[in-house]
């Protein structure tokens, strides 16, 4: 690398100034120009990112969380521009999957021998006002409870409490968040139509998120569902608690008689209300984190990649 553009989080400019002069000597000493680019919540940060494509800089580094990363994939999908990241945020999943060091200086040292690799991205369309409007999301999309989690979690100061403020939201949403079922079409990676009714829905493309492990697979060219039925509150603790204590979902383990989550590979999914169905409020839609819309969504293979900066001893 030689020049680069470093995506940089305003949280992490405040809360991690200790790190940040670190990694620009890292860059500095190893001969790379940095330019430097905030991130800003209109994700505006979109068209630095397209201006560092038509220049053909080295690689665009993100210095924040998932919710950075996920801005930036908006300006590199499609590009030849690897994307690499220095992680600074509560989940960090997608450093997880890739198996980068959670110290931000350390991370900038592994990058300098990093290596890019061609990953498959999933595609999210919401109706807006002005339209249906897409994104690509590399992680994680859905509908329900979770994305509602997620918001919580800011309650709760995600920046400042980290992982704590995902369980504290999470107990919340299970114990008072109103479920309510949303019709689901399903087209599987063999081509069949499926049809059903569900009350929570997320689409996974990684193998790890956090203590989940639910099938996924950044090199996977479809999306790992999971997706729970009806709108018992009980089966959906059911489902939360085999999935992070039981690993259910896994590969290698055969489905239960009765699983209280189904888990299947899909290209395509399209998320819409019951029409005879009154809902008490929208239900969230997320995709890597972030809250996008609510009450409609079509989570799709986008038939595009990003190349993320790895290991070279890591095997795909």
């Amino acid at each position: 690398m030689r020049r680069i553009l470093l995506l940089v989080n305003p949280i992490f400019v405040r809360n991690g100034r200790r790190y940040l002069p670190g990694i620009l000597q890292v860059f500095e000493k190893a001969g790379v120009t940095v330019e430097l680019v905030e991130a800003v919540a209109d994700r505006s940060a979109k068209d630095a990112i397209a201006c560092a494509v038509q220049e053909h800089l080295d690689a665009v580094i993100v210095c924040g969380g998932d919710g950075t990363v996920f801005d930036a994939l908006q300006g590199l999908a499609g590009s030849e521009i690897p994307l690499g990241i220095c992680p600074f945020g509560t989940g960090n999943v997608l450093a997880q999957n890739l198996k980068i060091p959670l110290n931000p200086v350390e991370a900038a040292r592994w990058l300098l021998t990093a290596k890019p690799r061609a990953v498959p991205l999933g595609r999210i369309t919401l109706p807006t006002a002005k339209g249906e409007c897409s994104w690509f999301f590399a992680m994680a999309a859905g509908m329900g409870g979770h994305a509602v989690m997620m918001k919580a979690a800011e309650r709760y100061g995600k920046h400042k409490a980290g992982k704590v403020a995902y369980f504290a939201a999470g107990l919340e949403t299970l114990f008072t968040y109103p479920l309510q079922p949303f019709d689901i079409e399903i087209t599987t990676t063999n081509g069949d139509v499926l049809k059903r009714q569900v009350c929570e829905l997320i689409a996974v493309r990684v193998a790890e998120l956090n203590l989940w492990r639910p099938g996924g697979g950044l090199e996977l060219p479809f999306l790992r569902l999971a997706t729970v039925e009806g709108a018992s509150r009980l089966r959906l603790a059911r489902a939360s608690l085999e999935a992070l204590v039981l690993q259910e979902g896994q590969r290698d383990r055969p489905p239960k008689a009765d699983p209280a989550a189904r888990y299947e590979d899909v290209i395509r999914v399209e998320c819409r209300p019951i029409p005879e169905l009154q809902y008490r409020h929208p239900i969230a839609v997320e995709a890597d984190g972030e809250i996008l819309g609510s009450s409609c969504a079509t989570i799709e293979m986008a038939n595009v990649h990003v190349n993320l900066l790895e290991s070279p001893w890591l095997n795909p």
